[in-house]
C-alpha cells in the first residue's frame, strides 16, 4: 500500500512495512541484509523533500543523534542523505511510546516516574555532555520497552549547546505542551530546556494531566511564559512531597532557578528512590517567591536563624556609643551643661520655653497614636464582622459537575459558586456541558467554594479537504491531527498508482466534525493478478529468465564490463520480493566480456519533474543512429539526470526512448563536443 515498501535502498535495507507516520517523516520496519538485522527507516516524505527547512532539519537529527553512543538513545547505524528523499537507518527498538504509556496507566506510581525520569536524565546528561541540546523532548519521542528500559528518540531539532539557537526563528519548535518558557517566547535556550520539558513529562506521569491546555497552541505556549500550574500535590494528594519537589524545581519559570544540569535532577531523583519520605524544600519555596512573601524569613526559618540571632545580638551588644558615631547630627547634640536654677529667682526662662515644647509635641504625638489604634480597631472589628474567622464553615464533598448542563450546575449550587474557566471545543461533551472541573470531585472542602469548570462548545466542525490522489500514509496522519479517525476500504484503480487514495466518504468540502470516521479508498493498483519476482542475482541468464518468465513476467536485458563471468546476472530490478503487475517487465543487468572503448562524448538526458516526484521507475535506451548504445533502469527520485557514454566520429543522431516511447532526438556533434536537442517530446512524460 505504501511506495517504498519492497524497495532495497543502496542494494543493503530492504523496506518490509510502515510503522509509523511523522510530521515530516515515514518510519518502516526494514532488514540490513549485510549485518542481517531488523532496522528502522526513517525516510522524508515526498512534500518535504524540496523543502530547505525540512533538509535542515534532517541532517541535524543525523548529525546531532551519529555522535551519541548510550543504552537510553536510539542508536543510528546509517544515514543516506545524497538522495531526493533522505533516510536515516536506526536501531529497531520495540515497545510502546511513553505517551502511549501514560494513556494506558493513567497515573504511574510514584517510584515508576522516577525510575523513567531517571533513564531520561541519563539519556540528557550524555547527549549535554556530548554538546546537543534536544529541544523537543515529550513522551511521544521516548519508546518504554517490555522491560521497562526507555529510547529517547526524534532529535530533530535538536541544536549544539554553544549555537545560542533562538527557537521561532528556526520555525520548528517542540510541542507546546512540553517547550520551556523561554523556547515559547523565541529566546535563546540551553540545556536547561531540556530539563523544563522533563518536569512536563514527570507532572503529567504522576498526576494524569498536562499542565496547561487551551484550545490552541498559541494559548498553551502563552500559558507556559506566565502561568503558575497547579502543584502536583493539589491535583494528587498522594505525591510525595520530595517528588513534587523535584517536578515543581524542574519546572520553575526561571532557568536560573531550574535544575542547572541533568546530574543535579538525576542526584534528587536517585535520592528519592533511595529514600521516598525525603524532603527537599523547593516547592515551599517557589511557592513563597512566586507570592513574594518574606523570602529572608523563610530563609530564616529554614537555615538562617541563629546566623541572624548572632548579627542582631552584636548590634545590640555595640551600645550607645557606635549610635553616636553614626551619625551627623549625633554630633550636634552635644549641648552645654544647662544654667543652675536659683531657688530664689525660680526656673531659668530658657528651660521652662524647652518643656513648653516638649509637652507639645508629646501630646500631639499621643493624639496621632490614639488615633491610628482607635482607627485599626475599628477596621479590625468591621474585617471580623465581614469575614468571621472564627465561625466554623462546614466541610463537604467537592460535588461531581462533570457532565451535567452547566445552567442546570448552577442553579443547584446552594453550597459552591462557578466560575468558567474556558470554553472549548470538545468531542466527547455536548454544548453546554461541563467537561472538567477544579478542585475535582469528591475533594473535601468548605461550603461556598468557588469551583472553576471547563464548558464544552460542542464538536468543532470543518470542510474536508480533497485527499485524492495523494499518499494514504499521508492523509491518515492529517485526519488525525483534525481529530478525525479513519476506516481504510481497498478499490482498484487504472489511472491512480498503488498505495494513493482514490476517494473519501465524506467527500471534498463536505461538512464534518472532530471526532467522525472517515471511510478512505486507498488504491490497489490496476487490479491486474501480481506475483513476486524471484531473486536471480548471480544466476546465468538462460537459468534467470526461465525462472522470471515462469512467474508470468517479460525480461530486458543490458549488458556491463564484469569481472564476473560472461552471462551472470550482476544486477536486476525490482529485486525480490518486490511484488508487481503479471506481465510487467523484470530488467536484468548482465555480465560482459566486451571492452568498452572510452567515451569521447558524454550526454547528458535530464528528466522532467513529474517523472522526479512519481515514486516510479523507468527503463531509458539510448539508440545512435538506430543502433542501441545504452540501456539502464533509472529511479528519477534518485537523480535529475543521467550521463550517457558516446563514442563516434561527425555528427550523429541520438534517440532516446522512456518505457520505449521517443523522449528526445539529440544531434551530437563529436568534432566540436556539442549536442542539441532536434526533437522534444518530455512534455508526455
Amino acid at each position: 500500500m505504501d511506495n517504498a515498501v519492497g524497495k532495497m535502498l543502496e542494494g543493503r535495507y530492504l523496506i518490509e512495512d510502515l510503522i509509523g507516520v511523522g510530521g515530516m517523516a515515514n518510519v518502516y520496519k526494514g532488514i540490513d541484509t549485510v549485518e542481517d538485522r531488523w532496522v528502522a527507516v526513517k525516510m522524508l516524505r515526498d512534500e518535504f523533500a524540496d523543502n530547505e527547512e525540512s533538509l535542515r532539519r534532517f541532517r541535524n537529527e543525523s548529525k546531532a543523534i551519529y555522535s551519541l553512543d548510550h543504552p537510553n538513545i536510539v542508536k543510528i547505524y546509517d544515514v543516506l542523505l545524497d538522495r531526493r528523499n533522505p533516510v536515516i537507518i536506526m536501531e529497531l527498538v520495540e515497545g510502546i511510546t511513553l505517551k502511549e504509556y501514560i494513556e494506558r496507566s493513567r497515573v504511574l506510581a510514584p517510584d515508576t516516574a522516577a525510575s523513567l525520569c531517571v533513564q531520561l536524565m541519563q539519556a540528557l546528561r550524555h547527549a549535554h555532555d556530548n554538546g546537543i541540546v534536544h529541544r523537543d523532548i515529550k513522551p511521544q519521542n521516548i519508546i518504554v520497552k517490555a522491560d521497562g528500559s526507555i529510547k529517547v528518540m526524534d532529535f530533530g531539532i535538536a541544536r549544539f549547546a554553544l549555537s545560542q539557537s533562538r527557537t521561532m526563528t528556526d520555525k520548528a519548535i517542540g510541542s507546546v505542551h512540553y517547550i520551556s518558557p523561554e523556547q515559547a517566547r523565541g529566546g535563546v535556550v540551553d540545556q536547561r530546556t531540556d530539563l523544563y520539558s522533563a518536569g512536563v513529562i514527570l507532572f503529567e506521569m504522576i498526576t494524569g494531566r498536562l499542565p496547561f491546555e487551551a484550545d490552541s497552541p498559541i494559548s498553551v505556549a502563552i500559558k507556559q511564559i506566565e502561568d503558575r500550574p497547579l502543584r502536583p500535590r493539589e491535583l494528587n494528594p498522594d505525591i510525595p512531597e520530595g517528588l513534587e519537589d523535584i517536578t515543581v524545581k524542574a519546572m520553575c519559570k526561571d532557568p536560573d532557578r531550574r535544575y542547572q544540569t541533568a546530574g543535579e535532577m538525576l542526584r534528587d531523583l536517585r535520592r528519592f528512590l533511595q529514600e521516598p519520605g525525603v524532603l527537599f524544600g523547593y516547592a515551599e519555596l517557589e511557592t513563597a517567591m512566586e507570592r513574594g512573601s518574606d523570602i529572608q524569613r523563610f530563609i530564616d526559618d529554614n537555615d538562617g536563624g541563629p546566623q541572624r540571632a548572632s548579627r542582631e545580638g552584636s548590634r545590640r551588644d555595640r551600645g550607645p556609643s557606635s549610635a553616636g558615631r553614626g551619625s551627623r547630627g549625633g554630633s550636634r547634640r552635644r549641648e552645654e551643661p544647662e544654667p543652675e536654677e536659683d531657688p530664689d529667682d525660680g526656673p531659668a526662662p530658657r528651660r521652662r520655653k524647652k518643656k513648653k515644647k516638649r509637652i507639645t509635641y508629646l501630646t500631639v504625638l499621643f493624639g496621632i497614636t490614639c488615633a491610628f489604634v482607635v482607627g485599626t480597631l475599628i477596621f479590625m472589628g468591621v474585617m471580623l464582622h465581614i469575614n468571621k474567622p472564627f465561625e466554623k464553615v462546614p466541610d463537604m464533598a467537592c460535588p461531581d459537575l462533570v457532565g451535567q448542563d452547566y445552567d442546570e450546575a448552577q442553579k443547584k449550587g446552594k453550597n459552591y459558586k462557578l466560575e468558567v474557566e474556558s470554553q472549548e471545543f470538545n468531542d466527547q461533551y455536548p454544548t453546554g456541558t461541563i467537561f472538567e472541573q477544579n478542585p475535582s470531585s469528591g475533594k473535601n472542602v468548605k461550603e461556598g467554594i468557588t469551583i472553576k469548570v471547563k464548558v464544552s462548545t460542542g464538536r468543532q466542525s470543518f470542510q474536508l479537504d480533497d485527499y485524492k490522489d495523494q499518499e494514504a500514509t499521508l492523509v491518515f496522519a492529517k485526519l488525525l491531527e483534525k481529530g478525525l479517525d479513519y476506516v481504510i476500504a481497498e478499490e482498484t484503480s487504472p489511472t491512480i498508482p498503488e498505495g494513493n487514495v482514490t476517494q473519501t466518504i465524506p467527500g471534498m468540502n463536505e461538512e464534518v466534525v472532530s471526532g467522525d470516521t472517515i471511510t478512505v479508498f486507498v488504491s490497489t493498483g490496476t487490479g491486474k493478478p501480481k506475483a513476486v519476482v524471484p531473486d536471480v542475482m548471480t544466476y546465468d541468464l538462460a537459468i534467470a529468465q526461465d525462472e522470471i518468465t515462469a512467474r508470468g513476467f517479460k525480461v530486458s536485458v543490458s549488458y556491463e564490463t564484469s569481472t564476473m563471468d560472461y552471462g551472470t546476472v550482476i544486477n536486476q530490478h525490482p529485486k525480490s520480493p518486490a511484488r508487481l503487475d503479471v506481465g510487467s517487465t523484470v530488467y536484468l543487468t548482465v555480465a560482459s566480456d566486451e571492452v568498452i572503448p572510452t567515451a569521447n562524448y558524454k550526454m547528458r538526458v535530464f528528466f522532467t519533474e513529474k517523472m522526479q516526484s512519481s515514486g516510479d521507475t523507468y527503463q531509458i535506451v539510448v539508440q545512435l543512429d538506430g543502433r542501441e548504445v545504452y540501456s539502464s533502469i533509472i529511479d528519477p527520485a534518485e537523480q535529475r539526470a543521467v550521463t550517457v557514454p558516446l563514442n563516434g566520429e561527425g555528427q550523429s543522431v541520438a534517440d532516446v526512448y522512456i518505457n520505449e516511447s521517443l523522449y528526445q532526438s539529440i544531434r551530437v556533434d563529436f568534432d566540436d563536443g556539442t549536442s542539441s536537442i532536434m526533437a522534444d517530446r518530455s512534455d508526455a512524460f
